[in-house]
């Protein structure tokens, strides 16, 4: 009891009779220099260090406390568990909470991490937020930019008012004006454009694409280089195609639904989506004569026109039998299209099929070929033909 008693007069002795240097000029601005609450006057750098450091206007230097207070501008080492500065940070701040008035150039380190405006360095923490823009690297579970961004930018949601220039990697990259580099995220959302690389599982652009989106849904009114997706919805492919299952192009889109017999399989049903020029081709089909009767299919097409009535029509098919997934039968088709009355269209010509198996698997029995070769024991040639009718939807 007597060493608790001795403890705690000492510290209200500290407390009480500190050290209080009075300025020989300025005897209205006194340094107040204590274990518990320091206070610097204008124009003095003397390291704080204690449970409470207060600058009245600017500081250089090292603040070392529970919070840490400067009026103005601060450039230094500040650590605490509150680093307040009023206007600029020119240098380091480590808390679990850092709160700059304008701007910063060096580096927050905290659980939440505020900018009146912009920054530029090392932003690191849970949440950070920035009232304009910022240059360096972005680091937290939730960064928040009201302007735009440059450089490296990792989160679990990102969110900026404008534009940002550089990878961005999150689960939501949300982003009012456009992209320029990489975006990778669960989903990626752009209220203008982008320029370079999208991929996500959703990648959603609001004006136009410029480069490539690789995700399971691509959707952009306009597209000037290369989709890769499940689903992609686009109003107007100004250059390059979309690639993927389903492909629903507004303006300019091609889509058909085809009926027909190949020398593997004597029922094939497909369906094909995207431009004329370059399609993407879905199907099933079946065989009796084979023991695995199923397969998937998926190829790309294309259509050049050769008259009003006549295309010329190739197609490069891949298909894998569904209880077999080691026998893949990959096709050419040179077929020729004529146009029928109204939207159909009767196909046919010669193909060329390499099949393929594992060495534990016997080849696909065709149904009929023209010719056949076993180029090894894991690979077959053969040629043959298909017959198919086709409906233009689109």
């Amino acid at each position: 009891m007597k060493k608790i008693i001795v403890f705690i007069s000492f510290f209200l002795l500290i407390n009480c009779f500190g050290i209080f240097a009075q300025d020989s000029i300025k005897q209205q601005h006194p340094v107040i220099y204590t274990f518990g609450y320091n206070k610097l006057p204008p124009g003095n750098n003397l390291p704080l260090i204690g449970i409470i450091n207060r600058a009245d206007e600017n500081h250089y230097g090292l603040q070392l406390g529970i919070m840490n207070i400067t009026g103005k501008n601060f450039g230094g080492l500040g650590i605490g568990f509150s680093n307040l500065i009023g206007k600029n940070n020119t240098g380091i701040q480590l808390g679990f909470f850092n709160s700059v008035g304008k701007n910063f150039r060096g580096s927050q380190i905290g659980f939440f991490n505020t900018n009146g405006k912009s920054g530029i360095g090392l932003q690191l923490g849970v949440f950070n937020t920035l009232g304009k823009s910022f240059r360096g690297v972005h680091a937290g579970l939730f960064n928040t930019m009201g302007d735009s961004g440059a450089g490296l930018e990792m989160g679990l949601f990102n969110t900026l008012g404008n534009s940002y220039y550089g990878l961005q990697i999150g689960l939501f990259n949300i982003l009012g004006n456009k992209a320029k580099g990489v975006q990778v995220g669960f989903a990626n959302i752009l209220g203008n454009s982008l320029n370079g690389l999208q991929i996500g599982f959703a990648n959603i652009v609001g004006n136009k694409v410029n480069g490539f989106g690789i995700g399971f849904v691509n959707i952009t009114p306009r597209l000037s280089g290369l989709q890769l997706g499940f689903v992609n919805v686009i109003d107007t492919v100004t250059s390059g195609f979309p690639l993927g299952i389903l492909n629903n192009i507004k303006h300019g889109g091609y889509k058909a639904v085809e009926v027909g017999i190949s020398e593997m399989y004597p029922v094939n049903i497909s369906f094909k989506s995207g431009l004329p020029r370059f399609y993407s081709n879905v199907g099933v089909a079946y065989s009796p004569v084979s023991g695995n009767r199923f397969a998937l299919g998926f190829g790309v097409g294309s259509l050049i026109s050769l008259n009003q009535k006549l295309l010329f029509n190739p197609e490069l098919l891949t298909q894998t039998e569904i209880l077999n997934f080691w026998s893949q039968i990959t096709s050419l088709n040179l077929q020729l299209n004529y146009k029928l009355s109204g939207k159909f269209q009767l196909l046919a010509g010669p193909s060329v099929v390499l099949n393929s198996v594992s060495a534990d698997n016997r080849f696909h029995e065709p149904v009929f070929a023209f010719y056949t070769a076993d180029l090894n024991s894991k690979n077959r040639l053969l040629l043959g033909a298909r017959l198919g009718l086709r409906y233009q939807i689109q």
